[in-house]
């Protein structure tokens, strides 16, 4: 029996009708879904040795599929939504994808055939047999730097992940990442390995997720600090009328600013922010409702399951539980012979805290001075004049960049108060950090809730 069999049987064995699935298509049960994905399962027999991947919106019939192609020991690599038929095609020529499943009309000029995902759904001619190895998930990195890579999990690794506790099946858990993406893997495992349900909300719109909050009763909901963003911006100061025990911060770095305006919106939840990647996994979770990461996991003992270390201002961590590899054999892991990943992201220990500064490849060098977009972000969007920032480095003949912001103002402020303000909130950072572009825009583009970090040309 896989892991994702016996942790759905485990379930049913105390309440066959626990919801596990809620839309606004309708609930099912955690007794019923197991079937449903065992008749997708016996469906995946006349595909043998076929090597797959799923081009879908998030859906009960995604989530059947993905843990079907789990339960029956066969790998399946989740393509972006928000793909285009340009990467779509050079994704599955790379990873040599036999079959493409999709819910929607596609070009037929793809370097494989199409099968339509309701094709798996049909009654099957046989039961299938017994599976005991659990097949993987590829999943694509965000490719907010830059081209995605593609990581190899077991669905084992990700269920391990999980902390072990007692089924809490009042736990009503908002869907806010896609199921593309590692953070929604975890999601859906961690609903899985707790028993609760997994709210879907209509898309991928704050406004859709904050309906489905309301109309759902959810209880927790995970996302990112921009979801956050966004999202407080459309609520009242008081949050009271929405029922939140729990909010999961993760994905980006969070700032002082926005733990304390959560708290002060959900005063009764329990506000934790994690640090996880696509590679590593998931790795700690802190709700002291302090920025950054206490300086004793530093000390942890090397059996420990995640360890951390900081390097040249880099933090490196070594997981038990994170990536087997990437899945294209060109693609390396900067790792080291230890074991030990460096994360990209750069930090400073201050006091008993470790302080995120940004990524190492986001830096702007401003005439030799460097310069992290995140400081200058956290000083921007703590102001009441702005809903979302993105700081980032602009070519400049004679510094080399100068720092540029692009900026959302919140509702009822003219565009020349808001850039009055931010000029003055800067004015206590470094000069060299002082942005001298503002630019202020309808919208920033994000991925999966996340600022896209590219920078925008010249």
């Amino acid at each position: 029996m896989t892991v994702i069999e016996e942790r759905l049987k485990a379930v049913i064995s105390h309440n066959p009708d626990q919801p596990f699935l809620t839309s606004s298509a309708g609930n099912i049960s955690y007794r019923d879904f197991l079937a449903q994905c065992i008749q997708f399962r016996a469906n995946l027999g006349r595909y043998a040795g076929k090597r797959f991947a799923c081009f879908m919106a998030d859906s009960e019939q995604l989530i059947s599929i993905m843990l079907a192609m789990g339960m029956s020991d066969r790998s399946l690599l989740m393509i972006n939504r928000d793909f285009s038929e340009e990467q779509i095609t050079e994704l599955l020529a790379r990873y040599a994808i036999d079959l493409l499943i999709c819910d929607t009309e596609l070009p037929t000029r793809l370097p494989c055939p199409i099968i339509h995902s309701s094709a798996l759904s049909a009654e099957p001619s046989s039961e299938p047999g017994p599976v005991s190895r659990a097949g993987e998930v590829l999943v694509l990195t965000s490719g907010t730097t830059g081209q995605p890579k593609c990581a190899r999990y077991t669905w084992n690794d990700l269920f391990a992940q999980v902390r072990q506790t007692d089924t809490r099946a009042c736990e009503r858990w908002l869907l806010a990442y896609r199921l593309n993406h590692f953070a929604g893997l975890q999601m859906l495992v961690h609903v899985i390995a707790t028993g609760g349900t997994l709210v879907i909300p209509d898309s991928s719109k704050v406004s859709d997720a904050l309906q489905a909050i309301a109309a759902f009763e959810v209880t927790h909901v995970s996302s990112t600090p921009t979801f956050w963003r966004y999202a407080l911006a459309s609520l009242p100061v008081s949050g009271k009328a929405l029922s939140l025990q729990h909010i999961t911060l993760g994905s980006e770095a969070v700032s002082a600013a926005l733990l304390d305006t959560l708290h002060e919106t959900f005063p009764d939840a329990r506000i934790v922010h994690v640090y996880a990647s696509t590679e590593a996994g998931s790795c700690i979770s802190v709700n002291d409702l302090r920025p950054g990461l206490p300086i004793d996991i530093l000390s942890r003992d090397k059996d420990s399951p995640v360890q951390f270390q900081v390097r040249d201002d880099e933090l490196y961590v070594r997981s038990q539980h994170g990536m087997k590899a990437y899945a294209d054999a060109g693609e390396t892991a900067n790792r080291d012979e230890w074991g030990w990943l460096a994360t990209g992201d750069l930090v400073e220990v201050q006091g008993d805290r470790i302080v995120f500064l940004g990524r190492r490849s986001e830096t702007i060098n401003v005439g030799g001075v460097k310069v992290h977009p995140l400081e200058v972000e956290n000083t921007i969007s703590a102001l009441p004049e702005v809903k979302l920032a993105r700081v980032y480095g602009q070519q400049n003949p004679v510094t080399g960049q100068i720092v540029a912001v692009d900026l959302v103002q919140a509702e009822g402020f003219s565009p020349a108060a808001v850039e009055s303000s931010v000029r003055s909130a800067c004015t206590a950072l470094g000069r060299h950090a002082r942005p001298r572009m503002i630019n202020i825009v309808d919208s920033i583009e994000t991925n999966n809730y996340k600022l896209k970090r590219s920078t925008p040309a010249s």
